[in-house]
């Protein structure tokens, strides 16, 4: 393991360096800590509560950390980090070990390129907040917003399918024999896809690549089902 010059020092209330929800389809967290897997980074976790009716991420303290009230949050000594794209670009920059992006730089781009199909264009269409907004705002009954995150996850996975169906990167990930950023944000996805009844059989390419990464321990013991504030959760 590389040892983690992270302190643990207390900022904002928190014994802070990785700040995770991991219940639900809060998933940003759960690309982060497959980062920090992938790379062998000793961190300590902290799981805040999110959810109606009680939600630290709303709390003065979580919002000095953290003005957006999401997660993940990552401490490091000074340095204060949101959003999972930046932290996972970030401690590629300073853990250099064991890369989650290829040497070159159209590689880069290709693994990016995949990686933001899932994050900017299905991920947001499923946040907590943006369903919590469309259910008690706008009075969306269930089976609208069934239709709503099937349809977006769906569309984006069947994206993501095209992109690596092109065959110029063979391998047993999406870029490669390696796990990348790609596969981080698509194993993440695929997590919430299911949940809410997508139908993804018919993606080849999608579906061999998540079974090769849910062998990876990095992939398999981050999952939200085995986090400690998951009340499903097995020891």
């Amino acid at each position: 393991m590389i040892p983690c010059k992270i302190p643990g020092r207390s900022i904002g209330g928190f014994n802070a360096i990785l700040h995770v929800f991991s219940i639900g389809v809060r998933l940003p967290g759960y690309w982060a800590r497959i980062a920090l897997a992938l790379k062998g980074i000793q961190y300590e976790p902290v799981n805040v509560v999110g959810g109606r009716g009680s939600d630290d991420l709303k709390k003065q303290e979580y919002l000095d950390l953290n003005p957006s009230a999401v997660v993940p949050t990552l401490v490091d000594g000074d340095s204060v980090l949101t959003q999972s794209i930046p932290i996972m670009e970030y401690l590629e920059e300073t853990y250099p070990e064991t890369p989650i992006l290829p040497a070159d730089s159209t590689g880069r781009a290709r693994v990016r390129a995949i990686a933001q199909v899932m994050v900017s264009d299905t991920h947001p269409f499923g946040t907590a907040r943006v369903i919590e907004y469309i259910d008690e705002t706008l009075g969306q009954e269930k089976k609208g917003l069934d239709q709503w995150l099937k349809h977006w996850n769906e569309r984006g996975f069947g994206a993501v399918e095209w992109m690596l169906a092109d065959g110029r990167i063979p391998g047993d990930f999406c870029h490669g024999n390696e796990p990348t950023m790609a596969d981080i944000c698509l194993v993440a996805q695929i997590f919430v896809a299911e949940k809410f009844g997508a139908d993804l059989s018919g993606l080849a390419n999608v579906n061999r690549i998540h079974g090769t990464c849910m062998a990876h321990p990095a992939f398999r013991d981050t999952a939200p089902g085995k986090q400690p504030d998951n009340p499903d959760h097995q020891k």
